[in-house]
């Protein structure tokens, strides 16, 4: 072979390398092609999934919460106090029946007081029984020449029909009363033997057995908090 002739195939082989396909990169780009559709397939399928997902769950959500049941308003406890409203009633002009319970101490301007607590009757006024608190001063009987704490004692109210379970009669105490303000008093049946009261927020307040009146009756002093007076009972 001349040189001419080698030179020429020398040429030929270059040339040859510049146009001969990359098998390799060929495939790896032909591999790459057909992975791309795949995946776009695969969004267009899990999109709509996706949506309808929470559309459901949206809907699940919202049942429940219209089917789920109102909450229940907490129980109040005891029965509403609906007793007589309490009226002077001058001493003597009482018929008085029973024992005498001593309720409280307390001080005045110038002497110091005593509640009490007792049942009666008017005599010109209706066939009613009456509970009553009346203040006189320490040491002093309970009779109608003793003196009364201000113009608003005694305090009377009627007695409720004895029903078994219920507060019969009450008063609370207040500015210028037979009872400071701060102290309520309650009759029960003599077969009740404890007292809960609850004011118009539910603070409780423990009734204390103070004695025995007329036989029948049970008188029950409690603290209250002044200007809440209880409106509501539990006795047992």
């Amino acid at each position: 072979m001349t040189d001419l002739e080698r030179k020429l195939a020398e040429t030929l082989r270059e040339q040859a390398g510049k146009v001969t396909p990359n098998l390799d990169a060929a495939w790896v780009e032909q591999q790459r092609r057909q992975r791309r559709p795949r995946r776009r397939r695969l969004t267009v399928v899990v999109a709509p999934l996706a949506a309808v997902l929470v559309v459901l769950t949206s809907v699940l959500l919202a049942t429940r919460v219209s089917t789920a049941p109102a909450p229940v308003a907490p129980a109040k406890p005891g029965q509403d106090l609906v007793l007589a409203k309490p009226a002077y009633q001058p001493f003597d002009h009482m018929l008085t029946r029973g024992d005498k319970a001593l309720l409280t101490e307390f001080a005045g301007q110038t002497d110091r007081w005593q509640a009490w607590a007792y049942t009666g009757k008017a005599p010109n006024g209706p066939d009613r029984e009456l509970f009553c608190v009346a203040a006189i001063p320490v040491g002093e009987d309970l009779t109608s020449t003793a003196p009364q704490y201000g113009t608003m004692s005694p305090q009377c109210m009627a007695l409720l029909p004895d029903g078994g379970k219920t507060v019969l009669a009450g008063y609370v105490g207040e500015t210028g009363g037979p009872l400071p303000p701060g102290k309520a008093v309650y009759l029960l049946s003599s077969t009740m033997e404890h007292l809960r009261l609850y004011n118009a927020r539910g603070d409780l307040s423990q009734g204390t057995l103070v004695d025995r009146v007329a036989s029948s009756y049970q008188v029950f002093l409690a603290d209250v908090v002044p200007g809440s007076p209880p409106v509501r009972a539990e006795v047992s």
